[in-house]
This record gives structure tokens, C-alpha cells and sequence, in this order.
């Protein structure tokens, strides 16, 4: 008996789908685990350092990154310590918040990061195969299935603040930081707009 033999007795197209989805969780371990061999990193660290690299500054906190990986709070913490070890990350209170510990990379880290810049080429190389149009409908049912999941609580889903809800394009045009935040109250740069928010929230599509 294995531990997807639930799954296996049943017959609906759903558990039929979701066997499906196991099979590929178990490739994307395998992948990453070989595309990160050669930097001494293991795979969470690598996606810990890319978290960093990807995220607003002053939202790269230990506590977002808990659940960027889905671990506790404690199991991030032994995670950075490894990326501090090795001198790849470092930590600083908030100038906010003294109790948030924010994380920004070294330049030692961020050449590792330069290392990373295809983590994820494999999948991408085997969905390659696929021709537009079902990609496009691939797209579009994992992307209902992912924000199903951030629904309930089980997935963070971090993006660049175009296409989110709160973001205000253009608030103060001709300005170092011409966009705002309204779920911040913050006035943002091209580049911090650029970069991941775990709070991205999308907006609703225009009928």
C-alpha cells in the first residue's frame, strides 16, 4: 500500500487530476534537487535565496518567508542561519518595526543568484512541448487550482504589484517613486513595483 492509494481508489476525473499533480510534485523535487547540485545549496535554501533576491526589500522578513516555504517560523530561521554561515544572506532589524527581522543578500549571495538564473528550466524546457493553445488552457486551470489552495490558507502566491488589486500605478507621475501602495499606504519605485509582494491580491478582471 502506498500513500497515494486514496487517490488510486478513486475514480472521479478530480482524483484522477490531483494523481497526476503528485506524480509531477515528485519530478519538481527531483529537478530542483539536481539543478541546484554544484552551489552546496539544498533546494529550500536556494528557493530561501531567491525569496530574498525577489521580494520587496521591506517586506523580505523571516516571518514572510515561513510562509513562502510553508514551514514554521523556526524551521526558516535554521534555514537563514545556513545562508548566514555561509555569508549569503544577512539579517537587520526594520527600520518600521525593530520586531521584524528583514533579510537582504550579500554579494556573495547574490552571485549565487546569478548561478540559480535557470532554476526551473527543466519544467520549462518540458512544458515547451506543449503548443499555445494548451498552454494557455494549462495556464489557466492551474492558475484557478492555485488561488483555490492560497484560499484556503495552504499556499502563499507572491507577485510583482501590476495586476493587483491594491496597487496604484502612476499616483505621483515624474516622481523617484511614482506608484503607491494602498494596502501599505506606501508610495513605491519602478523597481520595488518590479519585484514580488506576497500580499499581491489580483484584481478582478474587467467585464
Amino acid at each position: 500500500m502506498t500513500i497515494y492509494d486514496p487517490l488510486y481508489r478513486r475514480t472521479s476525473r478530480a482524483a484522477r487530476v490531483g494523481m497526476t499533480l503528485l506524480r509531477l510534485s515528485q519530478a519538481v523535487k527531483v529537478i530542483t534537487a539536481s539543478e541546484v547540485s554544484g552551489t552546496g545549496l539544498t533546494p529550500v535554501q536556494a528557493q530561501a535565496l531567491l525569496f530574498v533576491r525577489y521580494t520587496k526589500p521591506f517586506l523580505a522578513s523571516v516571518g514572510r518567508l515561513a510562509e513562502a516555504l510553508g514551514v514554521t517560523h523556526v524551521t526558516a530561521i535554521g534555514v537563514l542561519d545556513g545562508l548566514v554561515r555561509h555569508g549569503l544572506v544577512q539579517k537587520a532589524p526594520s527600520p518600521f518595526d525593530r520586531r521584524v527581522t528583514l533579510l537582504r543578500l550579500t554579494p556573495a549571495g547574490e552571485d549565487v543568484c546569478q548561478r540559480l538564473s535557470r532554476f526551473g528550466h527543466t519544467l520549462e524546457e518540458a512544458l515547451a512541448q506543449l503548443d499555445e493553445l494548451e498552454l494557455e488552457a494549462l495556464e489557466r486551470s492551474l492558475g484557478a487550482v492555485v488561488w483555490s489552495l492560497r484560499e484556503a490558507g495552504v499556499l502563499q502566491v507572491a507577485e510583482p504589484c501590476r495586476g493587483c488589486i491594491h496597487f496604484q500605478e502612476n499616483a505621483v507621475p515624474g516622481s523617484p517613486e511614482p506608484h503607491r501602495c494602498r494596502l501599505i499606504q506606501r508610495y513605491l519605485s519602478e523597481a520595488d513595483a518590479r519585484l514580488a509582494c506576497p500580499d499581491f491580491t489580483p484584481a478582478p478582471l474587467p467585464r
